[in-house]
């Protein structure tokens, strides 16, 4: 959290106040420059001064997402973000702005604008990231990661890695929580599309059929879309960059849930280190 809809709505919000604004100057908490000092690197993942050199004075130019991570396209290079559990943008003229008590006492990275706006980055968890990068393609995280899930080229992709012999006899949830898989669900997106499907989590790949691979990967894309237009899920921390809360977590039929929809008790089980919830009733392994 947040999840590919969840980021994409952080990107519609700070397109429409970032774009063509130059960044003056950055300030640090006091968080993120005592862990540089023990080289344990919160939120900034190099060097501080390194980033500071190389994205002072520059100009945001676009915004774009790749799975969860939201990168801004500078004059010269990138900013990449991963928000981790509890990352969150806010655009200010003020930071008293930033209404939300916790956001606001955990403020890490200060952008100033020149329009006299300050762009912070706050994470309650600090699991977050930030980095300057020259060449967006060579990243990492990005070689790997599956089409996005609204490519035509994204259905056969999927499907295919389902089919591999490394993949085959692994759980569904677990393979549904590789970014080299199916890019930008979670946890809580992957449970309500199980449930959806009547899944169980830890049903191998190689036990469901083409149709239900087909099936699900539909689900998969029509959850995602419906989260975007729903603004995304605000279970405990997300929030817009104006401070406003997403409205999918009231469609959600499991995640969370202690009954399901037909009154089942839901039961969790912990896959990959998440707590996969499910209904035993309606999602038995076959």
């Amino acid at each position: 959290m947040p999840e590919l809809p969840e980021v994409e709505n952080i990107k519609f919000g700070l397109e429409e106040v970032v774009i063509n604004k130059q960044i003056l100057d950055m300030k640090y908490s006091n968080v993120v420059t005592e862990s540089h000092k023990l080289n344990k690197m919160a939120i900034v993942k190099q060097d501080i001064n390194y980033f500071s050199e190389n994205v002072k004075g520059k100009t945001i130019e676009k915004l774009s997402r790749r799975g969860k991570y939201l990168y801004f396209t500078l004059n010269e290079g990138y900013i990449i973000t991963h928000f981790g559990m509890t990352g969150a943008f806010f655009l200010v003229k003020d930071i008293s702005e930033i209404t939300n008590k916790n956001y606001f006492k955990h403020q890490h990275v200060i952008f100033e604008l020149s329009t006299g706006e300050k762009l912070i980055y706050s994470d309650i968890r600090r699991f977050g990231e930030l980095r300057y990068i020259e060449d967006v393609t060579k990243f990492k995280p990005f070689v790997n990661l599956a089409p996005e899930p609204f490519d035509k080229k994204a259905k056969k992709y999927f499907l295919d890695k389902l089919d591999e012999n490394k993949y085959k006899d692994q759980s569904i949830k677990a393979l549904l929580l590789e970014g080299n898989v199916f890019c930008g669900c979670g946890n809580i997106y992957d449970c309500e599309v199980l449930y959806r499907q009547k899944i169980h989590p830890l049903t191998k790949a190689s036990e469901l059929s083409k149709k239900k691979k087909e099936s699900l990967f539909k689900e998969l894309v029509d959850i995602l879309e419906l989260a975007i237009k729903e603004g995304g899920s605000t279970i405990s921390d997300y929030v817009h960059t104006d401070g406003g809360e997403g409205n999918m977590q009231n469609f959600h039929q499991i995640y969370g849930k202690k009954v399901c929809p037909l009154g089942h008790d839901v039961e969790n089980v912990t896959i990959k280190g998440r707590s996969s919830h499910f209904c035993p009733i309606c999602q038995k392994i076959k």
